[in-house]
């Protein structure tokens, strides 16, 4: 299995290219399957380290099964050791990092535009967002790193199509690792 994990903190268009991405995707009759881990393992009280892996781990564990080759995977990745605890969940195969980053104006802008004003969490999000923007820079592993400042999601997603064969038009003369 191909998975490619797109991160990147909030605010940073991680849900809108991935849907972007599923639909160019589909678009072209490539098979595939989508997750979107903070949907989920949305739950309150949130789930434990161990009970999110699970959840995450037997999502895919199902894919596989079901014989899908190619899975996209978006989740807020704050750590070395957050990558490599999703990486276990995911299970065995080639997996693609894609980090998205915005400028914190940005990010802020987004948040604030998506999210309830009368939300208890939202100044919370906020901060948490501008203190990602700067340490999610040092995470290992990144494949590719796209900026979506004044980017349409459509336009992150072919980028990332670009940059890896196994999401490759059909016709282009790519094919699967």
């Amino acid at each position: 299995m191909v998975a490619v994990v797109i991160t990147g903190p909030p605010g940073a268009g991680k849900s809108s290219v991935l849907t972007a991405l599923s639909d160019a995707l589909s678009d072209d009759d490539i098979a595939h399957a989508t997750v979107e881990v903070e949907a989920l393992v949305w739950a309150h009280p949130p789930l434990s380290d161990e009970q999110w892996t699970r959840h995450v781990r037997l999502a895919c564990e199902l894919y596989r099964d079901a014989d899908y080759a190619l899975l996209l995977v978006a989740q807020t990745l704050e750590s070395d050791g957050d990558v490599a605890q999703l990486l276990a969940a995911i299970g065995p195969g080639d997996v693609f990092l894609v980090r998205l980053e915005a400028r914190p104006d940005s990010l802020v802008e987004r948040i604030v535009a998506r999210e309830p004003a009368s939300w208890s969490g939202l100044s919370a999000l906020v901060d948490h967002a501008h203190e990602l923007a700067a340490s999610m820079p040092a995470l290992a592993g990144v494949d590719l790193v796209l900026a979506t400042d004044d980017q349409r999601p459509e336009d992150v997603a072919a980028r990332v199509r670009e940059a890896h064969p196994a999401l490759a038009a059909p016709g282009t003369g790519r094919t699967l690792p």
